[in-house]
Protein backbone atom coordinates (compact mmCIF):
# COMPACT_ATOMS: atom_id res chain seq x y z
CA UNK A 1 0.00 0.00 0.00
CA UNK A 2 1.44 3.16 -0.95
CA UNK A 3 3.14 5.59 2.00
CA UNK A 4 1.03 9.03 2.33
CA UNK A 5 3.61 11.95 1.76
CA UNK A 6 2.94 13.42 4.49
CA UNK A 7 4.90 10.35 7.03
CA UNK A 8 8.15 11.37 4.95
CA UNK A 9 8.19 15.43 5.47
CA UNK A 10 11.25 16.59 7.24
CA UNK A 11 10.22 17.40 10.96
CA UNK A 12 7.70 14.33 11.38
CA UNK A 13 8.66 11.12 12.35
CA UNK A 14 10.55 9.14 10.00
CA UNK A 15 9.09 5.84 9.71
CA UNK A 16 11.17 2.39 8.89
CA UNK A 17 10.32 2.64 4.92
CA UNK A 18 12.65 6.27 4.59
CA UNK A 19 16.20 6.21 5.57
CA UNK A 20 17.08 9.04 7.45
CA UNK A 21 20.26 9.98 5.74
CA UNK A 22 17.19 10.74 2.45
CA UNK A 23 15.76 13.55 4.47
CA UNK A 24 18.05 16.55 3.77
CA UNK A 25 17.92 15.84 0.55
CA UNK A 26 13.85 15.91 0.69
CA UNK A 27 13.87 18.85 1.92
CA UNK A 28 16.36 20.61 -0.50
CA UNK A 29 13.93 19.19 -3.47
CA UNK A 30 11.23 19.99 -1.30
CA UNK A 31 12.73 24.08 -1.23
CA UNK A 32 13.51 23.90 -4.75
CA UNK A 33 13.58 27.31 -5.85
CA UNK A 34 10.46 28.95 -7.65
CA UNK A 35 8.29 26.58 -6.03
CA UNK A 36 5.87 26.77 -2.81
CA UNK A 37 5.13 23.49 -1.81
CA UNK A 38 2.60 22.89 0.70
CA UNK A 39 0.49 19.60 1.91
CA UNK A 40 -3.09 19.88 3.33
CA UNK A 41 -4.98 17.68 4.86
CA UNK A 42 -8.48 16.07 4.20
CA UNK A 43 -10.11 18.83 5.85
CA UNK A 44 -8.42 21.84 4.53
CA UNK A 45 -6.39 22.00 7.36
CA UNK A 46 -2.24 22.64 6.22
CA UNK A 47 -0.14 19.98 7.52
CA UNK A 48 3.07 21.65 6.03
CA UNK A 49 4.34 23.75 3.45
CA UNK A 50 7.94 24.77 2.58
CA UNK A 51 10.32 27.76 3.17
CA UNK A 52 9.59 29.87 -0.06
CA UNK A 53 5.81 29.47 0.13
CA UNK A 54 6.45 31.18 3.91
CA UNK A 55 8.27 33.72 2.96
CA UNK A 56 5.86 34.21 0.19
CA UNK A 57 2.86 34.56 2.56
CA UNK A 58 4.71 37.00 4.84
CA UNK A 59 3.96 34.24 8.22
CA UNK A 60 6.73 31.60 9.80
CA UNK A 61 5.55 27.88 8.63
CA UNK A 62 5.17 27.34 12.55
CA UNK A 63 2.26 29.66 12.60
CA UNK A 64 0.33 28.18 9.81
CA UNK A 65 0.57 24.44 10.47
CA UNK A 66 -2.02 22.90 11.33
CA UNK A 67 -4.72 25.63 10.60
CA UNK A 68 -7.06 25.79 8.51
CA UNK A 69 -6.55 26.90 4.73
CA UNK A 70 -9.68 29.75 5.33
CA UNK A 71 -7.78 30.97 8.09
CA UNK A 72 -4.20 30.98 6.91
CA UNK A 73 -5.38 31.93 3.76
CA UNK A 74 -8.21 33.98 4.00
CA UNK A 75 -8.43 35.72 0.36
CA UNK A 76 -7.24 32.20 -1.51
CA UNK A 77 -9.66 29.99 -0.13
CA UNK A 78 -12.41 30.41 -2.06
CA UNK A 79 -10.71 30.22 -5.44
CA UNK A 80 -8.50 27.10 -4.16
CA UNK A 81 -11.54 24.92 -2.48
CA UNK A 82 -12.85 23.31 -5.94
CA UNK A 83 -8.46 22.54 -7.16
CA UNK A 84 -8.45 20.43 -3.18
CA UNK A 85 -11.34 18.88 -4.07
CA UNK A 86 -10.76 17.76 -7.52
CA UNK A 87 -7.15 16.69 -6.06
CA UNK A 88 -8.49 14.89 -2.99
CA UNK A 89 -11.17 13.12 -5.68
CA UNK A 90 -8.01 11.34 -7.25
CA UNK A 91 -7.48 14.28 -10.36
CA UNK A 92 -4.13 15.55 -11.06
CA UNK A 93 -4.76 19.25 -11.53
CA UNK A 94 -2.01 20.66 -13.55
CA UNK A 95 -0.79 24.97 -13.33
CA UNK A 96 -4.37 26.85 -13.43
CA UNK A 97 -4.41 30.19 -12.69
CA UNK A 98 -5.43 31.67 -9.66
CA UNK A 99 -5.65 35.08 -8.06
CA UNK A 100 -6.68 36.61 -4.70
CA UNK A 101 -5.37 38.38 -1.33
CA UNK A 102 -2.22 36.83 -0.38
CA UNK A 103 -0.04 37.17 2.62
CA UNK A 104 0.51 39.51 6.05
CA UNK A 105 -0.47 42.06 4.08
CA UNK A 106 -3.35 40.85 1.83
CA UNK A 107 -1.46 41.57 -1.54
CA UNK A 108 -3.16 40.61 -4.64
CA UNK A 109 -1.24 38.22 -6.39
CA UNK A 110 -1.81 35.78 -9.27
CA UNK A 111 -0.49 32.28 -8.53
CA UNK A 112 0.26 29.39 -10.85
CA UNK A 113 -1.34 26.22 -8.99
CA UNK A 114 -0.99 22.59 -9.40
CA UNK A 115 -2.63 19.80 -7.10
CA UNK A 116 -2.16 16.10 -6.61
CA UNK A 117 -3.42 13.44 -4.24
CA UNK A 118 -0.97 12.89 -1.57
CA UNK A 119 -1.19 9.35 -1.36
CA UNK A 120 -2.37 7.99 -5.06
CA UNK A 121 -5.54 5.47 -4.62
CA UNK A 122 -6.43 7.04 -1.05
CA UNK A 123 -9.06 9.54 -1.16
CA UNK A 124 -9.29 12.36 0.90
CA UNK A 125 -6.27 11.25 2.18
CA UNK A 126 -5.08 15.06 1.88
CA UNK A 127 -3.52 17.05 -1.12
CA UNK A 128 0.19 18.23 -2.40
CA UNK A 129 -0.02 22.11 -3.42
CA UNK A 130 2.30 23.21 -5.73
CA UNK A 131 2.32 27.19 -6.03
CA UNK A 132 4.37 29.36 -8.19
CA UNK A 133 3.85 33.55 -7.81
CA UNK A 134 3.14 34.56 -11.60
CA UNK A 135 2.39 38.09 -10.60
CA UNK A 136 5.31 39.69 -12.20
CA UNK A 137 5.14 37.49 -15.33
CA UNK A 138 1.69 38.32 -15.64
CA UNK A 139 2.37 42.25 -15.08
CA UNK A 140 5.08 41.97 -17.43
CA UNK A 141 2.94 40.73 -20.07
CA UNK A 142 0.27 42.85 -19.61
CA UNK A 143 2.57 45.63 -20.12
CA UNK A 144 3.84 44.04 -22.85
CA UNK A 145 0.32 43.82 -24.46
CA UNK A 146 -0.29 47.08 -23.69
CA UNK A 147 2.46 48.60 -25.13
CA UNK A 148 1.63 46.56 -27.92
CA UNK A 149 -1.78 47.92 -28.19
CA UNK A 150 -0.12 51.39 -27.91
CA UNK A 151 2.34 51.11 -30.32
CA UNK A 152 -0.66 49.76 -32.45
CA UNK A 153 -2.57 53.03 -32.27
CA UNK A 154 0.43 54.71 -32.63
CA UNK A 155 0.94 53.26 -36.22
CA UNK A 156 -2.87 53.88 -37.00
CA UNK A 157 -3.04 57.14 -36.08
CA UNK A 158 0.16 57.86 -38.42
CA UNK A 159 -1.05 56.34 -41.21
CA UNK A 160 -4.28 54.73 -42.83
CA UNK A 161 -3.13 51.33 -41.84
CA UNK A 162 -0.91 48.82 -41.13
CA UNK A 163 -0.47 44.65 -42.24
CA UNK A 164 1.93 42.04 -40.64
CA UNK A 165 2.91 39.50 -43.69
CA UNK A 166 5.09 36.71 -43.77
CA UNK A 167 6.08 35.79 -47.44
CA UNK A 168 3.16 37.95 -48.98
CA UNK A 169 0.33 35.72 -46.53
CA UNK A 170 -1.47 38.37 -44.28
CA UNK A 171 -1.19 37.26 -40.64
CA UNK A 172 -2.59 40.41 -39.07
CA UNK A 173 -4.47 43.76 -40.29
CA UNK A 174 -5.57 46.89 -38.97
CA UNK A 175 -9.04 48.15 -39.01
CA UNK A 176 -8.16 51.10 -40.61
CA UNK A 177 -6.54 48.55 -43.65
CA UNK A 178 -9.54 46.77 -43.53
CA UNK A 179 -12.03 49.54 -44.42
CA UNK A 180 -9.80 51.20 -46.63
CA UNK A 181 -10.12 48.10 -48.64
CA UNK A 182 -13.71 47.40 -47.68
CA UNK A 183 -13.76 44.66 -45.46
CA UNK A 184 -14.79 45.55 -41.59
CA UNK A 185 -14.32 42.14 -40.62
CA UNK A 186 -10.30 41.80 -41.08
CA UNK A 187 -10.31 37.87 -40.35
CA UNK A 188 -11.95 37.48 -43.99
CA UNK A 189 -8.36 39.17 -45.00
CA UNK A 190 -6.35 36.87 -42.99
CA UNK A 191 -3.94 33.68 -44.75
CA UNK A 192 -4.82 35.57 -48.41
CA UNK A 193 -2.22 36.59 -50.03
CA UNK A 194 -1.41 40.38 -50.45
CA UNK A 195 -0.87 40.39 -53.79
CA UNK A 196 -4.79 39.21 -54.54
CA UNK A 197 -5.52 43.08 -52.96
CA UNK A 198 -3.15 44.92 -55.65
CA UNK A 199 -4.41 46.45 -59.23
CA UNK A 200 -3.09 43.73 -61.44
CA UNK A 201 -0.81 46.27 -63.42
CA UNK A 202 0.90 46.17 -60.27
CA UNK A 203 1.42 43.38 -58.78
CA UNK A 204 4.69 42.20 -60.72
CA UNK A 205 6.43 45.48 -58.89
CA UNK A 206 4.85 44.66 -54.95
CA UNK A 207 6.08 41.20 -55.89
CA UNK A 208 9.94 42.20 -56.65
CA UNK A 209 9.35 45.24 -53.54
CA UNK A 210 8.87 42.87 -51.43
CA UNK A 211 11.28 40.11 -52.83
CA UNK A 212 14.23 42.62 -52.32
CA UNK A 213 12.81 43.79 -48.96
CA UNK A 214 12.64 46.96 -49.89
CA UNK A 215 12.26 49.75 -46.85
CA UNK A 216 11.75 53.03 -49.05
CA UNK A 217 7.96 54.16 -49.62
CA UNK A 218 6.83 52.91 -53.57
CA UNK A 219 3.22 53.96 -54.73
CA UNK A 220 0.70 51.56 -55.86
CA UNK A 221 -2.89 50.97 -56.38
CA UNK A 222 -4.85 48.57 -54.22
CA UNK A 223 -8.65 46.81 -54.77
CA UNK A 224 -11.32 47.67 -52.96
CA UNK A 225 -13.91 45.02 -52.17
CA UNK A 226 -16.33 46.68 -55.35
CA UNK A 227 -13.70 46.82 -57.22
CA UNK A 228 -12.10 50.30 -57.26
CA UNK A 229 -8.68 50.85 -57.57
CA UNK A 230 -7.42 53.41 -54.42
CA UNK A 231 -3.70 54.81 -55.11
CA UNK A 232 -2.19 54.67 -52.00
CA UNK A 233 1.38 54.89 -50.53
CA UNK A 234 3.70 51.56 -48.50
CA UNK A 235 6.72 51.24 -46.70
CA UNK A 236 7.33 48.16 -45.30
CA UNK A 237 9.99 47.36 -42.38
CA UNK A 238 11.41 43.82 -40.73
CA UNK A 239 9.20 43.10 -37.18
CA UNK A 240 8.48 40.80 -34.97
CA UNK A 241 5.03 38.85 -34.58
CA UNK A 242 3.95 36.41 -32.34
CA UNK A 243 8.01 35.53 -31.88
CA UNK A 244 8.98 35.15 -35.40
CA UNK A 245 10.50 37.64 -37.87
CA UNK A 246 8.01 39.01 -40.37
CA UNK A 247 7.51 42.32 -42.71
CA UNK A 248 5.20 44.95 -41.35
CA UNK A 249 3.84 47.28 -43.74
CA UNK A 250 2.34 50.75 -43.14
CA UNK A 251 -0.01 52.33 -45.55
CA UNK A 252 -1.49 55.80 -46.36
CA UNK A 253 -3.99 56.95 -49.12
CA UNK A 254 -2.85 59.30 -51.84
CA UNK A 255 -5.92 59.06 -53.41
CA UNK A 256 -6.68 63.05 -52.00
CA UNK A 257 -3.51 63.74 -53.15
CA UNK A 258 -3.61 62.30 -56.38
CA UNK A 259 -6.92 63.64 -57.10
CA UNK A 260 -5.20 67.61 -56.01
CA UNK A 261 -2.31 66.96 -58.37
CA UNK A 262 -4.37 66.06 -61.50
CA UNK A 263 -6.71 69.09 -60.75
CA UNK A 264 -3.00 71.01 -60.44
CA UNK A 265 -1.75 69.22 -64.10
CA UNK A 266 -5.14 70.61 -65.80
CA UNK A 267 -5.19 74.17 -64.35
CA UNK A 268 -1.92 74.58 -64.93
CA UNK A 269 -2.60 73.57 -68.84
CA UNK A 270 -5.73 75.30 -69.07
CA UNK A 271 -3.22 78.28 -67.57
CA UNK A 272 -1.20 78.00 -70.47
CA UNK A 273 -3.27 77.90 -73.18
CA UNK A 274 -5.03 80.36 -71.61
CA UNK A 275 -1.76 82.40 -71.72
CA UNK A 276 -0.90 81.09 -75.16
CA UNK A 277 -4.31 81.89 -76.42
CA UNK A 278 -4.16 85.81 -74.84
CA UNK A 279 -0.92 86.52 -76.01
CA UNK A 280 -1.39 85.39 -80.03
CA UNK A 281 -4.80 87.46 -79.12
CA UNK A 282 -3.20 90.47 -78.49
CA UNK A 283 -0.13 90.17 -80.56
CA UNK A 284 -2.07 90.33 -83.51
CA UNK A 285 -3.99 93.34 -83.57
CA UNK A 286 -0.93 94.90 -82.05
CA UNK A 287 1.00 94.30 -84.88
CA UNK A 288 -0.79 95.03 -87.24
CA UNK A 289 -1.57 98.58 -85.48
CA UNK A 290 2.17 98.90 -85.23
CA UNK A 291 2.45 98.56 -89.22
CA UNK A 292 -0.34 100.47 -89.48
CA UNK A 293 1.44 103.73 -87.79
CA UNK A 294 4.50 102.95 -89.69
CA UNK A 295 2.58 103.19 -92.72
CA UNK A 296 1.74 106.81 -91.94
CA UNK A 297 4.65 107.79 -90.52
CA UNK A 298 6.36 107.23 -93.92
CA UNK A 299 3.51 108.20 -96.23
CA UNK A 300 4.77 111.17 -99.15
CA UNK A 301 1.49 112.51 -98.33
CA UNK A 302 0.67 112.65 -95.18
CA UNK A 303 -0.19 116.31 -94.19
CA UNK A 304 1.97 118.09 -91.13
CA UNK A 305 -0.90 118.32 -88.84
CA UNK A 306 -1.13 114.61 -88.68
CA UNK A 307 2.21 113.62 -88.41
CA UNK A 308 2.34 114.14 -84.67
CA UNK A 309 -0.86 112.46 -84.17
CA UNK A 310 0.36 109.45 -85.87
CA UNK A 311 3.97 109.85 -83.41
CA UNK A 312 1.10 109.77 -80.45
CA UNK A 313 -0.42 106.59 -81.43
CA UNK A 314 2.52 104.88 -82.23
CA UNK A 315 3.90 105.72 -78.44
CA UNK A 316 0.41 104.60 -77.20
CA UNK A 317 0.68 101.47 -79.41
CA UNK A 318 4.36 100.30 -78.10
CA UNK A 319 2.94 101.42 -74.96
CA UNK A 320 -0.18 99.08 -74.59
CA UNK A 321 1.92 96.38 -76.05
CA UNK A 322 4.37 96.59 -73.35
CA UNK A 323 1.11 96.74 -70.26
CA UNK A 324 -0.19 93.61 -71.58
CA UNK A 325 2.73 91.66 -71.73
CA UNK A 326 3.71 92.69 -68.10
CA UNK A 327 -0.05 91.58 -67.02
CA UNK A 328 0.43 88.40 -69.27
CA UNK A 329 4.38 88.31 -67.09
CA UNK A 330 3.30 88.93 -63.91
CA UNK A 331 0.08 86.40 -64.28
CA UNK A 332 2.15 83.60 -65.64
CA UNK A 333 5.03 84.47 -62.58
CA UNK A 334 2.24 84.23 -59.70
CA UNK A 335 0.86 81.03 -61.45
CA UNK A 336 3.75 79.20 -62.22
CA UNK A 337 5.45 80.67 -59.42
CA UNK A 338 8.27 81.95 -61.80
CA UNK A 339 8.63 82.82 -65.09
CA UNK A 340 9.85 80.53 -67.70
CA UNK A 341 13.02 80.94 -70.10
CA UNK A 342 14.63 79.38 -72.97
CA UNK A 343 18.24 79.88 -72.63
CA UNK A 344 20.22 80.07 -75.80
CA UNK A 345 24.09 81.34 -76.29
CA UNK A 346 24.47 84.92 -76.57
CA UNK A 347 26.61 87.96 -75.71
CA UNK A 348 24.92 90.46 -73.69
CA UNK A 349 26.92 93.33 -74.84
CA UNK A 350 25.16 93.45 -78.34
CA UNK A 351 21.90 93.14 -76.08
CA UNK A 352 22.63 96.17 -74.12
CA UNK A 353 23.54 98.26 -77.26
CA UNK A 354 20.23 97.07 -79.00
CA UNK A 355 18.53 98.62 -75.51
CA UNK A 356 20.52 101.87 -75.20
CA UNK A 357 20.07 102.38 -79.20
CA UNK A 358 15.86 102.24 -79.10
CA UNK A 359 16.00 104.09 -75.98
CA UNK A 360 18.29 107.17 -77.67
CA UNK A 361 16.20 107.40 -80.60
CA UNK A 362 13.31 107.90 -78.04
CA UNK A 363 15.51 110.35 -75.70
CA UNK A 364 17.73 112.07 -78.25
CA UNK A 365 18.87 114.41 -75.78
CA UNK A 366 19.51 112.20 -72.99
CA UNK A 367 23.50 111.33 -72.45
CA UNK A 368 23.37 106.96 -71.83
CA UNK A 369 26.40 105.46 -72.00
CA UNK A 370 27.41 101.88 -72.17
CA UNK A 371 30.46 100.65 -70.39
CA UNK A 372 31.22 97.23 -70.91
CA UNK A 373 34.43 94.96 -69.58
CA UNK A 374 34.88 91.15 -69.59
CA UNK A 375 33.55 88.23 -70.97
CA UNK A 376 29.73 88.86 -72.11
CA UNK A 377 28.99 85.58 -73.66
CA UNK A 378 26.74 83.04 -71.73
CA UNK A 379 23.94 80.93 -72.13
CA UNK A 380 20.92 83.15 -71.13
CA UNK A 381 17.43 84.14 -72.39
CA UNK A 382 18.16 86.78 -75.03
CA UNK A 383 14.32 87.82 -74.77
CA UNK A 384 14.13 88.36 -71.56
CA UNK A 385 17.37 89.66 -70.62
CA UNK A 386 16.30 92.84 -72.85
CA UNK A 387 13.40 93.31 -71.16
CA UNK A 388 15.30 93.44 -68.21
CA UNK A 389 17.73 96.49 -69.14
CA UNK A 390 15.29 97.98 -71.10
CA UNK A 391 13.15 98.29 -68.32
CA UNK A 392 16.08 99.27 -65.64
CA UNK A 393 17.02 102.01 -68.44
CA UNK A 394 13.93 103.28 -68.84
CA UNK A 395 12.83 103.53 -65.29
CA UNK A 396 16.40 105.57 -65.05
CA UNK A 397 15.40 108.13 -67.78
CA UNK A 398 12.20 108.36 -66.48
CA UNK A 399 12.90 109.64 -62.93
CA UNK A 400 16.06 111.21 -63.51
CA UNK A 401 16.25 114.70 -64.97
CA UNK A 402 16.81 115.18 -68.49
CA UNK A 403 20.66 116.63 -67.86
CA UNK A 404 21.51 113.85 -65.71
CA UNK A 405 23.21 110.75 -67.88
CA UNK A 406 22.49 107.36 -67.24
CA UNK A 407 25.23 104.37 -67.55
CA UNK A 408 24.57 101.01 -68.27
CA UNK A 409 27.36 99.11 -67.18
CA UNK A 410 28.33 94.94 -67.64
CA UNK A 411 31.38 93.43 -66.42
CA UNK A 412 31.72 89.90 -66.77
CA UNK A 413 34.00 87.46 -64.69
CA UNK A 414 34.90 83.57 -65.26
CA UNK A 415 31.64 82.68 -62.87
CA UNK A 416 29.06 85.41 -64.27
CA UNK A 417 28.15 88.70 -65.34
CA UNK A 418 27.03 92.05 -63.65
CA UNK A 419 24.77 94.13 -65.25
CA UNK A 420 24.01 97.81 -63.55
CA UNK A 421 22.18 100.91 -64.11
CA UNK A 422 23.36 103.78 -62.61
CA UNK A 423 21.40 107.35 -62.63
CA UNK A 424 23.70 109.77 -60.59
CA UNK A 425 21.33 112.19 -59.88
CA UNK A 426 18.24 109.96 -59.06
CA UNK A 427 17.42 108.90 -55.19
CA UNK A 428 15.06 106.27 -53.42
CA UNK A 429 13.70 107.06 -50.32
CA UNK A 430 14.95 104.58 -47.73
CA UNK A 431 11.03 103.45 -46.74
CA UNK A 432 10.77 102.08 -50.18
CA UNK A 433 14.03 100.08 -50.69
CA UNK A 434 12.68 97.20 -48.84
CA UNK A 435 9.67 96.41 -51.06
CA UNK A 436 10.47 98.33 -54.07
CA UNK A 437 10.39 94.94 -56.22
CA UNK A 438 7.15 93.85 -54.91
CA UNK A 439 3.94 94.31 -57.29
CA UNK A 440 1.60 97.16 -57.01
CA UNK A 441 3.52 98.72 -54.49
CA UNK A 442 4.76 101.98 -55.47
CA UNK A 443 3.93 102.74 -58.92
CA UNK A 444 4.84 106.50 -59.13
CA UNK A 445 8.39 104.87 -59.22
CA UNK A 446 8.00 102.76 -62.08
CA UNK A 447 9.00 104.19 -65.69
CA UNK A 448 6.35 106.21 -67.83
CA UNK A 449 5.97 102.82 -69.68
CA UNK A 450 4.46 101.16 -66.83
CA UNK A 451 1.31 102.59 -65.41
CA UNK A 452 1.12 99.43 -63.22
CA UNK A 453 3.91 99.38 -60.79
CA UNK A 454 5.05 96.12 -61.91
CA UNK A 455 8.33 96.50 -63.69
CA UNK A 456 10.74 96.26 -61.34
CA UNK A 457 8.53 93.30 -60.05
CA UNK A 458 9.38 91.55 -63.41
CA UNK A 459 12.83 92.66 -63.69
CA UNK A 460 13.28 90.73 -60.43
CA UNK A 461 11.82 87.71 -61.87
CA UNK A 462 13.78 87.64 -64.98
CA UNK A 463 16.65 87.46 -62.69
CA UNK A 464 15.63 85.18 -60.15
CA UNK A 465 14.41 82.84 -63.46
CA UNK A 466 18.41 82.74 -64.67
CA UNK A 467 19.60 81.55 -61.02
CA UNK A 468 20.21 85.66 -59.99
CA UNK A 469 19.70 88.28 -58.58
CA UNK A 470 18.93 91.43 -57.95
CA UNK A 471 19.37 94.69 -55.41
CA UNK A 472 19.28 98.43 -55.25
CA UNK A 473 21.31 101.49 -53.66
CA UNK A 474 20.47 104.40 -53.44
CA UNK A 475 21.85 107.77 -51.84
CA UNK A 476 22.75 110.66 -51.57
CA UNK A 477 26.36 110.99 -52.70
CA UNK A 478 25.94 108.54 -55.41
CA UNK A 479 22.35 108.48 -57.01
CA UNK A 480 20.59 105.38 -57.49
CA UNK A 481 22.21 101.98 -59.10
CA UNK A 482 20.55 98.70 -60.14
CA UNK A 483 22.63 95.46 -59.66
CA UNK A 484 21.92 92.08 -61.58
CA UNK A 485 23.75 89.29 -61.09
CA UNK A 486 23.54 86.42 -63.53
CA UNK A 487 25.45 82.86 -63.50
CA UNK A 488 27.00 82.25 -66.25
CA UNK A 489 26.07 78.65 -65.76
CA UNK A 490 22.57 77.53 -66.89
CA UNK A 491 19.79 79.26 -64.71
CA UNK A 492 16.45 77.02 -63.35
CA UNK A 493 13.70 76.80 -66.12
CA UNK A 494 11.67 79.06 -63.64
CA UNK A 495 12.12 81.97 -60.65
CA UNK A 496 11.07 81.10 -57.48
Amino acid sequence: MPQPVFQRLPGALPTPGVPEETLPFLSALLNAPGWGVALVDGDSRLVWMNDLLASLCGRPAQLCVGRFLSEVWPGLASPLSPLLARAQSGERVAEELVSGRFGEVGTLRHLTVSAMPAAPGAPASGVLLLLRDSSARLREEAALRASEEHMRSIVEISCDGYFFHDRGQFLEISPGLGRLLGYYETAELIGRNILECVAPEFRAPARDVMDRGVEAPYELAVLHRDGRRIPVEVMGRPATFQGRSVRMGAVWDVSIRKAAEERIMRMEHFRDQFLDAAGDGFKAPLQSLQCDVLALQHAPSMPEGLTEQVGRVGAGVRRVERLIRQLLDFTRARLSNGLPVHPSSIHLGHLAERVLADRQRAHPGRDLRLVASGDLKGTWDGERLFQLMDSLVGNALHHGPASSSVVLQLTGRFDGVTVQVHDPDCRVPPEYQGTLFEPFKHRALCSADDGLGLSLFIVRQIALAHGGRISVESGAADGTRFIVWLPREDGPSSGV
